[in-house]
């Protein structure tokens, strides 16, 4: 396609080349064409020129021959008396005037002076002929003789004479400096003729290359373009996704074989079909019409949006599929390519994800907790008094049995933000409970790695809008990360400051810090700094990754500052939010202070390890009837009334659910929790709280258990 495009850009460039080649040739013709006329009119004034220089002087020499005519009839009438002489004087006196006219109207403004001369010296020549003339007339001939051979006659005649050859001479002049700038202007014009016609050339030799070139370039671009159709063509033929062509208004116009087979229907059948018919339920008319202007109004806005829809095939079955609708600007009008893909097998993918982790979430869960909870109990002395090498053997299964629950933990929490089915109870919460409480849970951690745990001192009303068990998750990953990276009688500090309508929690660890090409996939899933980390440190990379995923869904944000060799700070900021009204929780030694009687709880669980090791737990502290179905556990509860339940979700003959009406019914408002291995969404109606098993540590299902019996039975002393 690239190549198709280039191609096409040179035949363009060519083209305007060419454009612009011609125009510069156009434009050189225009100016030759005007330069040459101008010439031409030059000539024609130089002809004219020529024409009136010599009418002007022989005008010119008309007078000085009719001054001689007039001085010959002088001469022969004064000589002889013959009045016949006269005629040739009497006809040049008509004419001088008349010849003297046409001379200035040939010659111009340029001899004025002279002709004014020229004409106060024949009006003198004749006015000395014609008192000659006159004298002979009146008889005084020898005195007419004496006036002509004084020579006053001559002298105006000669001054007739010079003043007509000096006006011939000026004239002749004026004449040769007018050839001599028409000649120049002739060279001139004939020089830039060549020049201009040597452009001209090749100005027209530069266009024929252009055309040349501009044919070739679109020859190519046209080869260009027939493999780049016939390849599209290829591809949308053999694509595997469907692909339909519409035009505004929603009708189908094209569509490639993978679409008319996804569809169960004959190409040719569809063409100029609405698209709607292809859906199980189609769009109102005009709906499809409109989706598209909009498409081509806010296509930067929402490029390539993928919708869901439900398809319909010829023969009536139904599926789900993926659309996505773009335009295609063509040049006389714009068309729409819809590419749909079947999402089926996606789905079926999905159904089997999903019960996949509901299989992880029951299967391993279960005998995880009673694997750690088992090992716990022999730690803590309930098996007796064990070896130290038995001891240590237990102390590293149950911190690998800790280490594969958060593993599950994570992998299962990542699986359910990414599918956006976390549940977030957002309400204000004080941050001082919730960071000792973490700090509880990360203890026995924090003593692993020989590592401890500091919280500044900061503003007991400090509190934020958050999820209690989201923010408890972010801040014990947090610390699980600092905890890992420290050295070994090291601490990590926790601290809380205050922002602009936000509050800050910093996690500060002292270890080696992050390096500088590993931070900016710091927050990526399964992201670890050296391959080696993960077995040295432990992890799966999820736990920072769930930290900004959590903390961006509460309306937070996240990051960090290090220093190699120094340590690491993370930074979780939240919204601020006024504290809430704290209840102090009761003591669990409160509470055996005040009720020796140790309460008896009713445990149903279809795992036996699990009943085993929450017996364990309890050992002491209450008296637990421990049953494995719903069958058995309605039977007790006809026999027995309980001051507390545990009840585990899905079991082979029922739900504990099921338990909740009756145990209300017989025990009134006892604490119920339910303990399981199922994430259940929302809570469930009529029980207290909700435990997930790995999630929760037994201690955790213990306190709250006991605090939960000792404040029924406060209320029930005080009568409420």
């Amino acid at each position: 396609m690239d190549i198709g495009i280039s191609g096409l850009h040179r035949a363009i460039w060519s083209n305007r080349l060419l454009i612009g080649t011609c125009a510069t040739a156009l434009l050189v013709v225009l100016f030759l064409v005007v330069d040459v006329d101008r010439g031409f009119e030059q000539n024609a004034r130089l002809r004219q020129d020529v024409s009136d220089s010599y009418d002007a002087r022989a005008a010119l020499q008309a007078v000085l021959t009719r001054h001689q005519d007039i001085e010959l009839g002088q001469r022969g009438y004064v000589i002889t008396g013959d009045p016949g002489f006269l005629q040739p004087y009497r006809d040049a006196e008509t004419r001088i005037e008349a010849n003297l006219n046409a001379f200035a109207r040939r010659a111009g403004e340029g001899p004025s002076r002279n002709i004014a001369e020229l004409r106060r010296a024949s009006a003198e020549k004749r006015q000395f002929v014609s008192r000659t003339i006159g004298l002979v007339e009146t008889g005084h001939r020898a005195e007419a003789e004496r006036l002509i051979a004084s020579g006053e006659g001559k002298e105006s005649m000669d001054r007739v004479r010079s003043l007509v050859s000096e006006i011939s001479e000026n004239e002749r002049q004026r004449l040769r400096e007018r050839i001599t700038v028409a000649d120049a202007a002739r060279e001139a014009l004939r020089q830039r003729t060549f020049i201009l016609l040597t452009g001209l050339i090749l100005l027209l030799a530069l266009s024929a290359f252009f055309i040349a070139r501009s044919q070739a370039a679109r020859k190519r671009a046209f080869r260009r373009a027939q493999d780049l159709a016939a390849r599209q063509e290829a591809i949308f033929d053999s694509a595997k996704d469907g692909m339909i062509v519409l035009n505004p208004s929603g009708s189908i116009e094209s569509l490639n074989p993978a679409a008319a087979s996804m569809f169960g229907v004959a190409p040719e059948s569809m063409l100029r079909r609405d698209i709607g018919s292809l859906f199980e339920i189609a769009p109102d008319r005009g709906q499809i019409e409109t989706f598209l202007r909009r498409l081509v109004a806010n296509r930067k806005s929402h490029p390539r949006q993928i919708q869901e829809f439900v398809g319909r095939r010829s023969d009536g079955a139904s599926f789900p599929l993926e659309v996505s609708v773009s335009p295609v600007h063509l040049a006389d009008a714009t068309l729409f390519l819809a590419v749909i893909r079947d999402i089926s097998e996606r789905r079926e993918v999905e159904q089997m994800k999903s019960e996949f982790v509901a299989t992880v979430s029951h299967e391993l869960r279960t005998p995880l907790t009673s694997i750690a909870g088992s090992l716990g109990l022999i730690s803590g002395g309930a098996a007796g008094d064990v070896s130290p090498k038995v001891a240590r053997l237990v102390e590293i299964a149950h911190s690998n049995a800790a280490r594969l629950v958060r593993l599950i933990n994570d992998i299962l929490d990542i699986e359910k933000i990414e599918a956006g089915r976390m549940p977030f109870d957002v309400r204000s919460l004080a941050l001082r409970p919730i960071l000792d409480e973490a700090a509880q849970q990360m203890s026995g951690f924090a003593r692993e790695y020989d590592v401890s745990v500091q919280i500044e001192p900061f503003d007991s009303d400090a509190a934020v809008l958050a999820d209690e068990d989201r923010l408890m998750q972010v801040v014990s990953n947090l610390l699980s990360n600092a905890i890992k990276f420290s050295p070994r009688g090291g601490n990590v500090t926790v601290r809380v400051s205050a922002l602009d309508r936000r509050r800050r929690i910093s996690v500060i660890d002292r270890g080696a810090g992050i390096p500088e090409a590993f931070r900016d996939r710091i927050f990526g899933k399964f992201a670890q700094a050296d391959a080696s980390d993960s077995r040295q440190k432990g992890g799966t990379g999820l736990g920072l990754s769930i930290v900004r995923e959590i903390v961006v869904r509460l309306g937070g944000s996240v990051g960090f500052e290090s220093e190699e060799g120094k340590g690491t700070v993370f930074h979780v900021d939240l919204p601020a939010a006024e504290p809430p009204n704290m209840t102090p929780r009761a003591d669990l030694a409160e509470s055996s202070v005040r009720n020796s009687t140790l309460p008896v709880i009713l445990h149903v669980d279809d795992d036996p390890d699990m009943l085993a090791v929450v017996a364990g737990m309890f050992e002491n502290k209450a008296n637990l009837q421990s049953t494995p179905s719903v069958a058995e556990a309605r039977a007790l509860l006809g026999r027995h009334r309980y001051d507390g339940a545990i009840l585990d979700v899905g079991m082979l003959d029922g739900c504990g659910t099921d338990l909740v009406a009756p145990l209300r019914k017989r025990s009134g408002a006892i604490p119920i929790i339910l303990f399981t291995a199922q994430e259940i969404e929302g809570g469930a109606e009529g029980v207290d709280l909700v435990l997930v098993k790995s999630r929760a540590s037994l201690d955790l299902l213990v306190r709250e258990m006991l605090d939960r019996i000792d404040r029924a039975r406060r209320n029930a002393e005080r009568g409420e």
